[in-house]
């Protein structure tokens, strides 16, 4: 992410799937969590953007350009009267802008003074307005826009000025922008119970221009600067480009004009290309004397299958140059989609930034620690806890620890430039909780023998929901239920209502040695086992004659995400309904007969039955290699 002065980003893990239309990218009109809300694929962000304002050192770093602008200790205003005056803000959202809060006060003494917002996502080819005032004195802009800038990954916001008296008649004294965000929750950086480990680092300082045209239906008319000899067609059907040349044996191209505050520095472009008619080609060029010469970068000329190309082109940029031209160019002897076309392009400038210097940052990790619940207690108690910490120099890595049962459910993760050294520090409970640093583990099944075997049920399977057992065979079929509950989970088990408490007694056929017993269950209601919601109990007894049992433990319906093995994926809306539940005894026994005693105050599914001749849960580190480490 690029932070500027002044700038703070808050992204939330929960995910949200309210249906506010500030909240998300539509998908053909429509909100796409509402698909399948239980998910909560998606969560959100939020920049505020406050720039300094008063401060002659200051103002200019956090603004992508501005002419005839100076500061005062009011705030900005033009540096000489009876001439146009801009200052321009860039928002680089890092994740892509679903809607923005514009908030300004103005003062303006004059009838003959003005001021006007505009914004632009287009890189400044394409200016909207979308306030002027029209009152004198203090003025106070509070626009929400939505569709202005929904689907955009930079926004300029663009205030002018004029003023027909003293400079300073007509003046910016507050300015606050709020940029709300969509992004993928399940993509978050998240901490372990124990001991974490958070590097920060910066990478080159740079700013970047990102031009992502759609192509379709004539829409990359859009950013063009120039066209000739180009169509698209209406829809992109996935496997063919959509952008291609209209006349035979004639060059048909794009032209892309870059523009930058500052020198540029480095461009890189080019994208996905289709080449398959006989004697065609692609050529990526760029141009920095507007046009004069131009310089081929690439060509694609192969026409063998699978016509289908990535390819990306870097260049290092001379200095002294704040603009340039980009050409997308395809001649074919076959004017059509399926002959020569481009998928996608995608372009980036690298130009210099107003300042490199560091400030400093904070970052918090804002999350609940989970605690089992007290005896007699249903769900485990959450406590909100958060660390602060104000890095000074880069690189710099320092360690989070977190207290608690299991991984704790995060909250939120902020960045913030240049705040104040008076924000509390540390651990907001003031206490530090230690511990050491978490280790995974990777789950190896052996054989189960259970497959195939004979059981006897205590009580016969209701056939409700489609369930049932008639041939005495579905509970060792080798085919367990899934970890989603309702709909036909039920019609692979057999299924007993609430408080029936049955009991199965497995034949394994002779005396085996059993390293592990299991059982794929669940219920309704449904309850999650990693929210301790599971009050089931299932206890295990073996025997050598089918008589006498003897208990030897219970299967573990309580599970935390700590148990969860890194070989196993839980679905995505990350609950565990349903599951082969199992207990593993200190050393395998030796047994031939397996009873199973079930305690049930819901309806009760048991689709699997399992012994496993040999288990292994051997630590794993799923570990991110930091750059500092070898």
């Amino acid at each position: 992410m690029n932070l500027n002065s002044g700038s703070r980003y808050s992204r939330a893990y929960n995910g949200s799937n309210e249906k506010n239309e500030a909240l998300y990218i539509p998908n053909h009109g429509k909100d796409p969590e509402q698909i399948n809300p239980r998910y909560t694929l998606r969560s959100n962000g939020y920049w505020t953007f406050s720039p300094d304002l008063r401060d002659p050192s200051k103002w200019a770093a956090a603004s992508h350009s501005s002419s005839n602008i100076t500061s005062g200790p009011d705030g900005l205003h033009p540096a000489k009267a009876e001439a146009p005056a801009q200052v321009i803000y860039k928002i680089d959202s890092a994740n892509v802008t679903t809607s923005e809060q514009i908030i300004a006060s103005f003062a303006r003494k004059n009838e003959a003074d003005r001021v006007t917002i505009s914004i632009s996502t287009t890189n400044g080819l394409q200016w909207k307005e979308v306030w002027r005032s029209e009152s004198r004195e203090a003025v106070k802009a509070d626009l929400k826009l939505v569709a202005e800038v929904n689907g955009a990954y930079e926004i300029l916001v663009r205030i002018e000025f004029y003023s027909a008296g003293s400079p300073s008649d007509v003046l910016l004294s507050d300015l606050t922008v709020k940029t709300t965000t969509a992004l993928n929750s399940k993509t978050q950086p998240k901490l372990n119970v124990g001991k974490n480990t958070i590097y920060v680092a910066a990478g080159d300082q740079t700013q970047s221009i990102v031009l992502w045209p759609e192509l379709q239906n004539n829409k990359f008319k859009e950013l063009a600067a120039e066209e000739k000899n180009i169509a698209s067609t209406k829809k992109h059907n996935g496997y063919q480009g959509t952008l291609y040349p209209t006349k035979a044996k004639e060059d048909g191209y794009l032209v892309y004009r870059l523009e930058a505050p500052r020198d540029l520095t480095r461009l890189t472009y080019g994208g996905r290309f289709y080449n398959r008619a006989p004697k065609s080609h692609i050529d990526l060029l760029h141009s920095f004397d507007n046009g004069q010469t131009w310089i081929k970068s690439w060509t694609l000329t192969d026409t063998a299958q699978p016509w289908d190309v990535s390819h990306y082109e870097t260049i290092e940029i001379p200095p002294g140059h704040k603009s340039m031209l980009v050409k997308y160019l395809m001649n074919s002897t076959a004017p059509s989609h399926d002959a020569c076309s481009i998928y996608a392009l995608r372009i980036e400038a690298n130009y210099q930034p107003v300042e490199v210097s560091f400030n400093g940052l904070e970052v918090t990790f804002a999350w609940s620690e989970l605690h089992d619940p007290p005896p007699g207690g249903r769900l485990r108690e959450l406590v909100g806890c958060s660390h602060t910490q104000r890095i000074d120099k880069l690189p710099f890595k320092y360690t989070i620890n977190v207290g608690g049962d299991d991984h704790p459910e995060m909250d939120h993760l902020v960045v913030s430039l240049n705040n104040s050294t008076e924000t509390k520090q540390g651990y907001k409970s003031g206490k530090d909780p230690g511990g050491e640093k978490f280790t995974g583990v990777w789950q190896t099944v052996g054989k189960n023998i259970a497959i195939g075997k004979k059981y006897v049920l205590s009580h016969a399977s209701r056939t409700s929901w489609d369930a049932g057992d008639p041939d005495g065979t579905r509970l060792t079929d080798g085919v367990a239920g899934s970890t989603y509950v309702g709909g036909t989970s039920y019609r692979y088990g057999a299924l007993w209502e609430p408080k029936t408490n049955p009991s199965i007694v497995l034949d394994l056929g002779e005396k085996k040695s059993c390293a592990a017993f299991g059982m794929n269950l669940h219920g309704y209601p449904s309850h999650d086992s990693l929210n301790a919601e599971i009050k089931d109990r299932v206890a295990v007894q073996i025997s050598d004659d089918g008589k006498d049992f003897t208990s030897i433990g219970r299967l573990q319906t309580d599970l935390h995400r700590k148990d969860i093995p890194v070989n196993f994926m839980l679905p995505d809306e990350e609950t565990l309904a349903g599951h082969t539940f199992r207990f593993i005894p200190d050393k395998p026994v030796t047994t031939r007969y397996v009873r199973y005693l079930i305690n049930s105050d819901r309806h009760f599914c048991v689709t699997e039955l399992e012994v496993l001749d040999s288990i292994e849960l051997k630590p794993f580190d799923l570990r991110i290699a930091l750059p500092d480490e070898k």
